[in-house]
């Protein structure tokens, strides 16, 4: 996000009618929002309007600056106009940009490298936002976001800055500021209802389209165009006071569920139209004008380029660190980089004068060098992954792989116990295992798309598994937790002649519990458990499996109870309810996720061993055991814990001899899943006997 539409102004400058201190400091509000917004400050979830505000800033000063020009000189230069750009945007940009892959590069996994390449290339040449809508990502998503993700909103102005000098050009000289003033209203017009339309029917590539977010822009230069100077009646200070008012609402009332843009980016465009109308002869102006909150305003550029691969970061070095110390430390170090980054390397081009048009020659090097770099981290990446990959060979070579001993739960114990022990003594990833490797097999390979129900989904095929003849049914129910066990229940139920049919739709639980964080459509839960009880009861199963990821997508206050009463609610009411269907009811324990060495990272790190890989099972899934275990036995059914399965008393390991127990973060390795059926199948016939 570029904050600055001008040049670093001079002290003559500033003390000039053109010179706005307040609005350094709404630059600083504006990067405020973002960042409290990204260290996950609790309540201020829709600190992400600090964005809008700076697009309405930018679409203001640009404005002002293109008709001042052509009020001194009859025209605009673009090409001073892009000299102007090149020397405010580029080093900061290209320099946070180099940085971010090295980073990576030294620490992280070989995927996370390829991922972060990839996205660098499009954020040089200021695509990154369209590179995002087209590849699904979410903005408000927390899996394995990019390094480069806030780098969409630079991408947005700088291709409104290829349009609008020119319209500028066209228009200012034949028609006047009125004549601009029109088509920046038709422009607003036209890019509002597009985006109203785009965010109710595809709104997370819509959050990132251009043309989505031009009326915030086109919003500033309507301002400029009708307001040559702000506001000098007594109404500015209700203009100040309401502005401020309005973001401080917006902030604290819009959430990851707030359709945006939208009719709701109306909000914080408003304003920031009233702050600026308000000028900074106001109470809001003057605190704004504070020298303190002008210095963030002069860093805000560097500071919004430092401060999110800072935020992804501190948390992956420092696991264990509360929120509060976690939040403090991504602050302190995004404003060191940042004050850094603004005194040697923004102001030092500022000031750095080449003759002609020489600057616009930093496009295209800093493509260059960006790429450059891209290439060179990559080739080291996988020449690192070719020696890693050669010395894992030479261990197992020397050492031979664990042999697993897996008939019953006894076996699987003593299995996990030597596996800690064996990563716990540094051994290597096993070669030809990567973060693809890794993920290969999954219950959905067993499972066919038509047998479950996906996002967007309210039902499924009816599929059976297991001895298909069998008159003895078992209904499984439940989300992906649970499916990930039918591959073992395929086999069990072959062995012991039984049907084993699957009710399951992606990230709903077996439980009604409201499940809407996130950005999720609760409806589709809701019909899908409607569908289930429908056909469960049609079914009349001798036993019933219910399952899931503990807790997954719930928040705090619903009906006025915690998550912790929700979860203990719901899986009462569910097994009360499918015991009148069912003679036996089970609830499936969940398994440990591993938040702090997800699979696809650990394997492809520089120097990957599986100690790295090594969790202690300590997770929100494993805590709702105890809630699902009491509450399942108060209501007359049985629970099943499956923790022994894939974690031993001293941790849970990701391999067993040369077998990914995990395929990534949360859900089980298939071939893992059909080692140990055996041993599940005993321990469960104990439960339904």
């Amino acid at each position: 996000m570029s904050t600055s539409t001008t040049e670093k102004p001079s002290t003559t400058a500033r003390t000039s009618a053109a010179w706005r201190p307040d609005i350094q400091g709404l630059r600083a509000l504006a990067v405020t929002l973002v960042v409290i917004a990204h260290v996950g400050t609790p309540g201020a979830e829709g600190g992400f309007i600090g964005v809008d505000v700076f697009f309405v800033i930018s679409g203001y000063l640009i404005t002002q600056l293109l008709l001042r020009e052509v009020d001194r000189s009859g025209t605009i230069s673009i090409a001073q106009f892009y000299v102007r750009r090149a020397r405010r945007i580029l080093p900061a940009a290209t320099v946070v940009t180099i940085a971010v892959i090295a980073y990576v590069l030294l620490t992280g996994s070989q995927a996370r490298l390829d991922q972060t390449a990839v996205d660098a290339s499009w954020t040089s040449v200021f695509l990154a936002n369209w590179h995002l809508a087209f590849s699904g990502a979410d903005y408000f998503s927390v899996d394995d976001p990019s390094m480069f993700q806030h780098y969409w909103s630079l991408a947005v102005e700088e291709q409104f800055y290829i349009v609008w000098p020119l319209l500028v050009l066209f228009v200012v000289p034949r028609y006047g500021k009125r004549g601009f003033a029109i088509v920046s209203a038709v422009v607003f017009a036209l890019s509002l209802g597009y985006s109203i339309v785009s965010t109710a029917v595809i709104p997370e590539p819509t959050y990132f389209n251009t043309a989505a977010r031009a009326f915030e822009l086109a919003a500033g230069s309507l301002l400029a165009c009708v307001m040559s100077a702000p506001l000098t009646s007594r109404w500015r200070h209700v203009a100040g006071i309401g502005g401020l008012g309005i973001l401080v609402y917006a902030t604290f009332a819009f959430t990851e569920l707030t359709p945006f843009p939208g009719w709701h980016a109306i909000v914080p465009v408003v304003g920031t139209a009233l702050l600026l109308a308000a000028g900074p002869s106001t109470l809001t102006g003057r605190i704004a004008s504070w020298a303190p909150v002008r210095y963030i305003g002069d860093i805000s550029f560097s500071l919004y380029l430092w401060h999110w691969p800072v935020a992804l970061a501190v948390p992956l070095a420092f696991p264990q660190l509360r929120w509060s110390v976690t939040a403090l430390l991504i602050v302190a170090i995004s404003i060191a980089l940042s004050a850094l980054s603004y005194h040697f390397i923004e102001k030092t081009f500022q000031n750095w004068r080449l003759p002609g048009l020489r600057t616009l020659w930093f496009w295209p090097a800093s493509v260059v060098l960006v790429i450059a770099t891209v290439l060179g981290a990559t080739m080291l990446g996988d020449v690192r992954a070719a020696a890693q990959q050669q010395a894992a060979e030479e261990y197992f070579d020397e050492h031979g792989y664990q042999q697993v001993e897996v008939d019953n739960i006894d076996d699987v114990q003593d299995t996990l116990n030597e596996a800690v022990e064996i990563a716990e003594s540094g051994a290597p990833v096993p070669p030809d295992i990567d973060s693809d490797t890794i993920q290969d097999a999954k219950w959905s390979d067993l499972v066919g798309g038509e047998c479950y129900a996906g996002a967007d989904e309210r039902d499924a095929d009816v599929c059976a598994f297991g001895d298909t003849s069998a008159e003895e049914t078992i209904a499984i129910i439940g989300d992906s937790h649970a499916a990930m066990w039918i591959p073992a229940l395929d086999i069990i139920g072959k062995d012991h002649g039984f049907k084993v049919v699957p009710f399951i739709k992606l990230a709903c639980a077996a439980y009604p519990v409201v499940q809407d964080s996130d950005g999720r459509d609760q409806s589709e839960c809701d019909d899908f458990r409607d569908f289930t009880n429908e056909q469960v009861a049609e079914l009349d199963p001798d036993v019933v499996i219910l399952g899931a990821r503990g807790m997954l997508h719930m928040r705090d206050d619903v009906d006025g109870k915690t998550i912790d009463e929700q979860w203990a609610s719901a899986v009462t009411e569910e097994v009360t309810q499918m015991s009148t269907i069912a003679e036996t009811v089970v609830a499936l324990g969940d398994v440990p996720a591993r938040p702090d060495a997800k699979p696809n990272d650990c394997v492809d790190a520089p120097d990957a061993s599986q100690d790295e890989c090594l969790v202690t099972g300590e997770s929100v899934e494993r805590d709702s055991n105890d809630i699902t275990q009491a509450s399942a036995e108060a209501a007359g059914g049985f629970f099943f814990d499956t923790t022994d399965f894939v974690c031993a008393d001293a941790g849970c390991p990701l391999f067993a001899g040369d077998t990914a127990i995990y395929a990534d973060d949360s859900h089980l390795n298939r071939i893992w899943v059909e080692q140990v059926a055996p041993a599940l199948g005993r321990e469960l016939q104990d439960v339904l006997q």
